[in-house]
């Protein structure tokens, strides 16, 4: 074709080579542009954000560790229930809830003028596919969904009707129904076991308010592209938006590079404050409920000594730490309810080296630097893991900085400290070995700040998110009783309780909870993160949504 094209231009006059040439270039930049270029053309009725990272699977049962995945199916798929950001509680979705007085059966009846993407009306037969035939089944690969359905009975009583049925009261449970639900014909002939690397994930059918208009592709670069148009039969009632254009890009420096094409940022870190004012955009300041903490690894020979968590939890400063990565807010307690100001501890290097000391971990031959060794006389080294971003970009190291901070803090009181930095394709094969002394990490506590799945001894498994494997049957007992009890006064005071057990067992040293950023263009008004869990909650009342451009 090249050479036929080529023997086509040699035919032509001087005059006519010039213009071909030319409109040829063009047709190729045009094309390049629309592929690799970073403009995005946008109309008053086109949302376009920016973020970090890229999409992996566009299946609502599997987007739990993704929040660039989250973001997504929460507007392609809907479920029984949603959460109000702005109230702060479970209302319903896709079906209207009863729940029996003994709070152990929650019967749905699914809205008549709900349906999916390719027009199928959703039904029971839907529900009860999504719930009984993935999440319950034995090949189904995501730990958290599963461990919420174990025992509970699936039941389609109709066409439009479906009852789970609990072995005990759950004041959590109303949450867990808020995932995603698949269209049986769709999905159906899929194994459970290969559901999560199909295909169809690529293209998915659900029964949100925007349906795939372009699916997600990336460049050379490594940044991508999806376009989402509004779905004209969503019972919710039609967005004013008609298009949302979801921009991905492998650094947050070419995300900040390309801010001038972005209606907005969604969850940048406070450390980017700089970098978006005197600009377009207006920076919207929120929390969720996470933290990071340093996990201590409790079947560790080393860490798993209390005396040593002891000595490493005094040793370091936090508001040293803090000064070195603003825009967070210190935390001492994983129960977000509770006040954080009652549960402050103060560092004091003197009583770290002292608990050290005193449980017989001395430097060698009586020196007073150095390392310890322990009481059999072997080295004291610990090995620090944290999760690498994969990208090289200003801020994505943060996680590298802390651990650097931890392992100076706790080398100054004579714990060597050998960092383990694990790549993103590493993680999940890592967790499920547990292959450290100490694991610097983030949880996100979800909408009802359950801490079942994060402190509860089921949990220390590979598969858990038990992460300090820490095993303590009374907190076991009162974890169950936070989740039975929808009384407040009943709740905070086993959540004291609970946190004064974990205060002295010290199976984590937590840090802290970042503040993010929503930088907006202003271009629409309506965002409401004041009680977001998560910050795909940006989302929940998109159909209110108003433009002011």
């Amino acid at each position: 074709m090249i050479r036929d094209f080529f023997r086509t231009i040699r035919s032509y006059s001087l005059t006519e080579r010039v213009v071909s040439i030319c409109l040829s270039l063009l047709l190729v930049f045009s094309i390049w542009g629309g592929f690799f270029g970073s403009s995005t053309v946008t109309s008053k009725d086109t949302y376009v954000e920016g973020t970090v990272g890229k999409i992996m699977v566009l299946n609502p049962l599997y987007s739990d560790y993704s929040d660039l995945d989250r973001d997504v199916t929460s507007l392609l798929f809907s479920g029984l229930m949603k959460y109000d950001s702005e109230k702060g509680k479970m209302t319903e979705d896709l079906a209207k809830v009863t729940i029996s007085k003994d709070e152990m059966v929650y019967t749905f009846t699914i809205r008549d003028n709900a349906f999916f993407h390719n027009g199928d009306l959703v039904t029971a037969d839907d529900v009860y596919y999504t719930y009984h035939d993935v999440i319950q089944s034995p090949d189904f690969s995501n730990a958290l969904l599963t461990a919420n359905f174990l025992g509970v009975g699936v039941t389609k009583k109709d066409a439009k009707t479906i009852e789970f049925r609990l072995t005990q009261p759950n004041s959590f449970f109303l949450t867990n129904l808020s995932v995603g639900i698949l269209p049986a014909k769709v999905y159906k002939d899929i194994s459970v076991m290969d559901l999560l690397v199909s295909d169809v994930n690529k293209n998915p059918v659900g029964s949100g308010p925007y349906e795939i208009d372009s699916p997600y592709t990336l460049n050379a670069r490594g940044d991508g592209k999806i376009t989402l148009k509004r779905f004209q039969k969503y019972y919710g009632g039609l967005p004013k938006i008609s298009t949302i254009v979801y921009r991905t890009f492998s650094t947050v420096d070419r995300m900040i590079d390309a801010r001038d094409d972005l209606d907005a940022m969604p969850k940048l870190g406070a450390e980017h404050l700089a970098d978006i004012q005197g600009g377009k955009f207006t920076p919207v300041q929120y929390l969720l409920p996470q933290y990071k903490a340093a996990f201590f690894n409790m079947d560790s020979l080393i860490v798993g000594v209390k005396a040593i968590r002891l000595a490493m939890l005094k040793s370091v400063d936090k508001n040293q730490l803090m000064a070195a990565i603003p825009g967070k807010t210190p935390v001492d307690t994983p129960f977000m309810e509770l006040k954080q100001g009652d549960w402050v501890y103060k560092s004091d290097i003197d009583e770290a080296k002292g608990a050290l000391y005193d449980a017989g971990y001395r430097y060698a031959d009586g020196e007073k630097n150095g390392f310890r060794k322990t009481k059999k006389g072997n080295p004291m080294i610990i090995r620090l893991a944290y999760f690498e971003k994969g990208e090289k970009a200003k801020g994505d190291s943060e996680d590298a900085l802390i651990a650097e901070f931890l392992k100076k803090s706790w080398e100054a009181i004579g714990i060597q400290v050998e960092l383990y930095p694990v790549s993103p394709d590493n993680r999940t094969d890592f967790l499920q070995k547990r292959d450290y002394d100490v694991l610097l990490a983030g949880e996100s506590m979800g909408y009802d700040l359950d801490t079942y799945f994060f402190w509860h001894s089921s949990q220390a498994t590979g598969d858990g998110s038990n992460l300090s494997n820490y095993k303590n049957f009374s907190v076991d007992s009162l974890i169950e009783n936070v989740r039975r009890y929808l009384d407040d006064e009943r709740k905070e005071t086993r959540l004291n309780q609970l946190a004064k057990l974990v205060k002295d067992d010290i199976p984590a040293l937590f840090l802290f909870r970042p503040l993010y950023i929503y930088a907006t263009d202003g271009k629409f008004k309506g965002v409401n993160l004041t009680r977001a869990s998560f910050s795909s909650d940006r989302f929940y009342n998109i159909q209110s949504w108003m433009s002011e451009k």
